[in-house]
């Protein structure tokens, strides 16, 4: 990362200020401003950064989400967990014009996420200090505002080096200074950062809570509380309304009442209405609506309070598992760390939606934000795309720190409809009675803030948590490790008991590697066909299918376990097997959310439309003679087919695969799915590929928004001259992008180390790719792709 040296002279002036000067009747209610672009940033320690006068005039400009570690050179003296890549000290500057009219309002700082350890300033002045990284939090910066010029400066500073250094002592994780968990976790303001202006008279933060009862498809009975803050030095009297809108706008119901709040306090009201008829949430019909909070004080409009609201009811059992709706619903699902290859952890909303989609593609209706707080984006996107969500706290005590994290997230997090349980633990409780005692207070806590959510923890199976009776704290309890049978002991043993798989399949496997496990930590090994990996342990897609089979099918033939969620669904930086392996290898999509062989298992087992899907690839050699072929197929039967000659038909093993072993020739391998009748309802092939000719490239959106955040992914392919993947391709390939910016590059590749910010890069077994933003106004985004000595490709994506 370049670093920026101080200079002689600052030029406030040249830098982009945010101006929030409105008329009076425009700022009468609530505003929530989003700030995330043009922030000024600066890598490593520097002195009195937070002043107001401090010369930034050479930082770097970025726009958050931010990770800064992602762009570190890899070194295999830095932590293997954390991916090797080293820690560091940032520091942020943003520029606000905020005018004399805001003097009577106020103004609030909201960040979603900035990891970690940072200290908030505003011209100079400490406005707060956050340590984790996980939870959100909330400024008031009234008083340190000032509304005479205009001219404001907000400072962040984010330090995660060794605690000695630290500019105040914290808890040590158990993971070492400067980390929160043993996986890659980026640096920065990784998540929105938002202005909340409002009247002295408003709902505060985080301040309703919307729940239902009595729930049917003829009427709902919708419970609202809210607390009201007043920041003014007399009381006010005010009018308390809230209606229940529809996603098309209209009002379902609505209730209001007249209350006296006192100075400087807060009052909690609780009002109660219905609905009739609802539309109710699911993840096939993920219906929602808004409760809208407007507070009438002195006759004038003090404030509008957005909640959302999605009406379904559910209930887990001991026997028969998940119910939703008066529905049985399997839950299959999937973990997920927060990186994506290209970007490390500044997930922008798209990259969040673009995940949830794809998990809803191969079938998914769950995921578990492990092991730590999700962001609101991401809680967004499963509410509105209809992805039920298993919401987790990073930490296990009962000390404050603890305690305020848990808080924090139900408090912030509990109007979603998408989440149907609280999180509070992961692989804990098997041998201290003192976690248990930490359990119950967590729980109480969490049954305090949110009594209509079963509380869990995900236990790690292959230990005992009942002797210590950690696993009958809470309402529902999570086995890891795909059970390893514990579940079938705990079922006999305690059959009350309502359980699923909190984690299953931690098998391992490199998309397009079909030739086994490759062992011999930090050794040179070969792939077979000439490829050298200098690596650790690469497992092979064959194996990864296999612990997936395994495992799933074990879910699937016992009724009373409610689902299970594999580990993970994504690979994702860090908590490699050794360098200078830099990715996990778990997921049944690489880091550049490229699928793998076991993406269409899941396709066969969870998901109606016909489909056929056949591998390996089909570059082989002599010594190959005998190829296993495994195809995945939701038909009642599958014909495999070699060069139009008919290998035979076999019927659908469920909860399997069908397999062939072939004779080795080059050309084209094919297959078809019949029904019932016979008739062919899918069909698929794989061919031999010829040399490296050209390139191709396709987005997933050809329209995006002109925000300046919208995002366009973009699949590059090396292809032979007929159009034909070459499987094994790893030319160095060059992205240009005009009108737009290039956000990143992710071949998928384990052992890339690879600035993602580079518009050069290798594919990797064929594929690479490319992350696309848009500007903030309209127009044409050109994408130019090439490569030496192929031919290149060329794309248009509009920002509308």
């Amino acid at each position: 990362m370049k670093k920026f040296p101080n200079t002689a002279f600052i030029i406030l002036i040249l830098f982009p200020l945010i101006s929030f000067a409105q008329t009076k009747d425009k700022i009468a209610g609530r505003q929530i401003i989003n700030i995330d672009r043009h922030w000024k940033f600066h890598e490593g320690r520097l002195s009195d950064a937070q002043a107001i006068d401090f010369n930034d005039a050479e930082w770097e400009i970025v726009n958050v989400p931010h990770d800064w570690r992602i762009h570190e050179q890899y070194n295999k003296n830095n932590r293997r967990l954390s991916g090797y890549l080293p820690k560091g000290i940032g520091w942020y500057r943003k520029y606000l014009d905020i005018k004399p009219e805001y003097a009577d309002k106020r103004i609030f700082v909201s960040f979603d996420g900035v990891f970690r350890n940072s200290t908030v300033w505003v011209n100079g002045k400490e406005a707060g200090w956050h340590l984790s990284g996980y939870t959100g939090f909330v400024l008031d910066i009234t008083k340190l505002i000032n509304f005479h010029s205009g001219k404001n400066v907000l400072t962040v500073l984010v330090d995660n080096v060794d605690s000695n250094k630290l500019v105040r002592p914290h808890p040590q994780s158990e993971y070492g200074p400067g980390h929160e968990g043993w996986w890659y976790e980026g640096y920065g303001i990784y998540r929105h950062v938002n202005l909340i202006i409002t009247n002295p008279v408003h709902v505060d933060t985080w301040g309703t809570f919307v729940y239902t009862k009595n729930d049917s498809r003829q009427s709902a009975d919708v419970f609202i509380k809210t607390i009201i803050a007043n920041q003014a030095n007399t009381a006010h009297h005010i009018v308390v309304s809230s209606s229940i809108i529809d996603s098309r706008g209209k009002q379902m119901s609505s209730v209001s009442g007249k209350y006296t709040i006192g100075a400087g306090g807060h009052l909690e009201i609780r009002q109660e209405t219905a609905v009739k008829n609802p539309r109710l949430w699911s993840p096939d019909h993920p219906n929602l609506y808004t409760v809208i909070t407007k507070i009438i004080s002195e006759s004038k409009l003090s404030d509008v309070y957005k909640t959302p609201l999605g009406i379904r009811w559910f209930r887990f059992t001991a026997d028969s598992g998940f119910f939703l709706n008066g529905n049985h619903l399997q839950l299959r699902g999937m973990n997920i760390h927060a990186s994506f290859g290209g970007l490390g952890t500044a997930l922008s909303d798209r990259a969040n939606y673009y995940d949830i989609e794809s998990a809803k593609k191969m079938g998914c209706n769950i995921i578990r934000s492990a092991h730590n707080d999700p962001s609101p984006s991401l809680i967004e996107a499963c509410d509105k795309l209809g992805m039920l969500l298993w919401a987790e706290t990073r930490y296990l005590g009962k000390d404050t720190f603890a305690l305020a994290t848990l808080h924090d997230m139900i408090k912030r997090d509990r109007n979603h409809p998408a989440i149907i349980c609280w999180s509070l633990a992961n692989n804990s409780g098997r041998n201290n009675l003192n976690l248990t005692e930490m359990l119950k207070v967590m729980n109480t806590l969490a049954k305090k803030m949110d009594p209509t959510r079963p509380t869990t923890f995900g236990c790690e199976a292959n230990g005992d948590p009942n002797w210590t009776g950690f696993a009958c704290v809470t309402d529902l309890m999570g086995y890891n490790g795909g059970g390893m049978n514990r579940d079938d002991k705990d079922h006999i043993n305690y059959p009350n008991r309502k359980m699923l798989i909190s984690e299953y399949s931690s098998g391992t496997g490199v998309r397009g590697n079909y030739r086994g496990r490759i062992a011999g930590k930090y050794k040179t090994d070969t792939l077979g066909d000439g490829r050298i990996f200098h690596t650790g342990y690469l497992y092979s897609e064959y194996d990864l299918c296999r612990s997936h089979e395994e495992e799933w099918s074990h879910i699937a033939k016992r009724p009373w376990l409610a689902g299970g969620m594999m580990w993970s669904g994504f690979e994702y930086l860090g908590e490699s097997m050794g360098w200078p392996v830099v990715t996990s290898q778990f997921g049944v999509f690489d880091v550049a959310r490229f699928k793998k062989d076991a993406y269409y298992y899941y396709l066969q087992e969870w998901t109606k439309k016909p489909m056929v899907h056949i591998f390996p690839s089909w570059n082989w050699d002599k010594r190959d003679s005998i190829i296993d072929v495994w195809c995945y197929s939701n038909c009642n039967e599958v014909e495999l087919f070699l060069n139009g000659k008919s290998l035979g038909k076999k019927k659908k093993v469920p909860l399997s695969h069908i397999q062939w072993k072939v004779p080795y020739e080059s050309g084209i391998l094919s297959a078809k799915g019949y029904n019932a009748n016979g008739k062919v309802i899918a069909q698929t092939e794989v061919r031999t590929a010829r040399n490296p000719y050209q390139l191709t490239a396709k987005t997933d959106r050809s329209i995006i928004k002109a925000n300046g955040n919208d995002l366009s992914f973009i699949t590059i392919k090396v292809c032979d001259k007929n159009g034909t993947i070459v499987p094994h391709a790893n030319n160095m390939i060059h992205v240009k992008v005009m009108g737009g910016k290039l956000v990143g590059v992710c071949s998928g590749s384990p052992v890339d180390h690879t600035d993602p910010a580079s518009t050069n890069m290798h594919a990797f077994n064929g594929m690479l790719l490319a992350i696309v933003q848009g500007e903030d106004h309209p127009g044409k985004i050109l994408i130019q792709v090439s490569s030496d000595d192929l031919k290149p490709c060329t794309l248009v994506v509009k920002a509308k």
